[in-house]
């Protein structure tokens, strides 16, 4: 993406086939002297933070200190769980089908109805609370027949599988209770950054 910028303002913006549909460059490319004589200069980027923790919006491509640079909004995302809300402020239900429900005469009888339990828009710290004790799972799962033979079988497990099912229970320990703690998205996003899982074997 390129900006024509004549007397400090950007007069168009595209591609350079868009900018200049007439004219043929040699080997199909424009070269630094028609870029310069033409005032033409390359759009640069603003910060676009990760995805996984900020909304990102783009806006407008503006001037930042005589560059052309395609700016973009980040809104960080909601840390902690809220209640779910119609647009009306009303709270929202999780639904289950009432195969009872009577549809009127001659109707099949059933409906999805609200049931007492209140929907959740789950925020950053659940979902990766979550996103962790799937990791600690995952990487215990190789050796939990080890655990059950122990208590179904008394077969000693093997001190180094004692020792490394250990560290991943502390591991993920460690994590909730910095994921809870996290004050803010990027102290959040730290905390994920910096995991440990042990190495088995």
């Amino acid at each position: 993406m390129y900006a024509i910028v004549k007397d400090a303002a950007i007069t168009a913006t595209g591609t350079i086939k868009q900018l200049f549909p007439n004219t043929s460059f040699a080997g199909g490319v424009a070269n630094e002297e028609f870029k310069t004589a033409e005032d033409v200069k390359k759009v640069v980027h603003s910060e676009v933070k990760d995805q996984k923790y900020y909304f990102v919006t783009e806006g407008n491509i503006e001037l930042v200190d005589g560059v052309p640079t395609q700016q973009y909004t980040n809104a960080a995302k909601r840390l902690e769980d809220e209640d779910a809300k119609d647009d009306d402020g009303n709270q929202l239900y999780v639904q289950v089908w009432d195969a009872d429900y009577d549809n009127g005469a001659g109707k099949d009888k059933g409906k999805m109805v609200n049931s007492s339990e209140k929907l959740i828009n789950q925020g950053l710290k659940t979902v990766m609370t979550s996103q962790v004790k799937e990791t600690a799972n995952t990487l215990l799962a190789s050796t939990d027949w080890m655990v059950i033979r122990k208590y179904e079988r008394d077969v000693a497990i093997p001190s180094a599988t004692a020792t490394y099912r250990a560290a991943v229970i502390t591991e993920c320990a460690r994590l909730e209770t910095a994921i809870g703690n996290a004050s803010d998205v990027d102290a959040l996003k730290a905390v994920m950054d910096a995991q440990d899982w042990p190495k088995e074997g």
